[in-house]
């Protein structure tokens, strides 16, 4: 095994904010001390190591940082995750119950035994594993610093810890873990679910944080919609990017509340159709390009006449949260957006005569009804396709 002492007091200081100085004022000992300990060339006595693991708020393991060298530890995890996977929960956990006799302060085996028993109580009726898996994730997290995945962290321990008690129908307490690690808004969804379902609160304490979890999801897949049409772009496969490209509308258009008001979801539209008349013509199917250049155009002229940048015509959107301001990067307006679609692509000299052409028809016609007023202030670039702000 390999001892990492030294790195782990170094990193657990500054972690919590400290200097040199004070944990040295606050074990009794000289700076220079510490300072030797973080550099490897001395070892701090016993006592020092048990009174910095309090001070740390860690078990002795965690900061003494073992790490076994045979690999024996790994493969247990790696069984019991298979089992896990399987769902074979009670050979897990019968499995989970000896590699904890055997190594019960290795990170990646608490926190695995801890979560095969949470889904082992998820899915089963037993409460006795649910409260098994809320002991062994409670002692994982002192144990973090030996962790080396980053899509853990006590973050996500606490809202799996959360999961447990609302299983167990303490959802009180499970609330009020989502809530105090809800950073950026990642638990909104299970808050929202929680209260709407739970006959101890009122439903329209819901209300804010389903909102918000919904626009989240907006926001995440057009993010991730855009994402893909830059990749099937880069190699080549225009079939899946046109494919893409209309995927997203289909969504955008399903979110709109009423047809006849205008949404932020048009501009990001028109610029979709504007892409797919462009594949159209580089896939050889050039009759359709004129069809996708017309509603590009009608749907930017009718979102330039009554711009709209709130959630007010979407769905599931309800209460104040319905004025959340939504951002983009793609243009002052709906038409300057097509238009940047065109630069930035390279449309061919045709298929930028259709769209001279039918912008001069338009002009010719009576201006677009405008359904909503326009918002007070400018909309600022936000370095992202989307984003909803409060």
């Amino acid at each position: 095994m390999k001892i990492l002492i030294s790195e782990n007091i170094r990193n657990m200081r500054k972690q919590r904010g400290m200097m040199q100085e004070q944990l040295a004022e606050a074990l009794g000992v000289s700076v220079a001390a510490v300072s030797k300990w973080e550099r490897g060339a001395a070892m701090p006595d016993l006592s020092y190591i048990a009174e910095m693991a309090d001070l740390f708020g860690v078990s002795l393991d965690a900061l003494v940082g073992y790490r076994v060298q045979n690999g024996a530890c790994g493969a247990l995890e790696a069984r019991i995750h298979t089992m896990q996977k399987q769902k074979r929960f009670d050979e897990g956990a019968v499995e989970a119950e000896k590699a904890l006799t055997r190594y019960p302060n290795d990170f990646r085996l608490v926190y695995r035994c801890g979560t095969l028993y949470r889904l082992k109580g998820i899915e089963g009726t037993d409460p006795r594993d649910l409260e098994r898996a809320i002991e062994l994730l409670n002692h994982a997290v002192p144990l973090l610093p030996q962790n080396t995945d980053p899509e853990i962290s006590e973050f996500s321990i606490q809202s799996e810890i959360a999961e447990c008690w609302i299983a167990l129908g303490k959802k009180e307490r499970g609330l009020a873990l989502l809530k105090q690690y809800n950073a950026g808004g990642v638990h909104n969804a299970l808050i929202g679910l929680t209260y709407a379902t739970s006959e101890s609160c009122r439903p329209e304490e819901a209300v804010p944080y389903l909102t918000k979890a919904f626009g989240d999801c907006i926001n995440a897949l057009i993010r991730t919609m855009t994402g893909y049409t830059n990749y099937y772009g880069r190699i080549g496969d225009d079939a899946s990017t046109l494919d893409a490209c209309l995927w997203m509308i289909r969504f955008l258009e399903s979110i709109r509340l009423r047809e006849e008001d205008t949404s932020f979801v048009d501009k990001l539209n028109a610029a979709c159709y504007a892409e797919c008349a462009r594949l159209s013509e580089v896939l050889g199917r050039p009759e359709d390009a004129e069809p996708y250049l017309r509603k590009a155009l009608a749907v930017a002229r009718r979102f330039d006449a009554a711009p709209r940048y709130n959630l007010g015509n979407i769905r599931f959107c309800l209460g104040e949260d319905q004025k959340a301001t939504v951002y983009d990067d793609i243009g002052a307006t709906a038409m300057g957006a097509v238009e940047d679609q065109m630069r930035q692509s390279n449309w061919s000299d045709s298929l930028r005569s259709v769209w001279q052409k039918l912008a001069e028809e338009a002009e010719m016609q009576p201006p677009v009804e405008a359904k909503n007023q326009p918002p007070v202030g400018a909309v600022s670039p936000d370095g992202c396709l989307s984003q909803l702000c409060p």
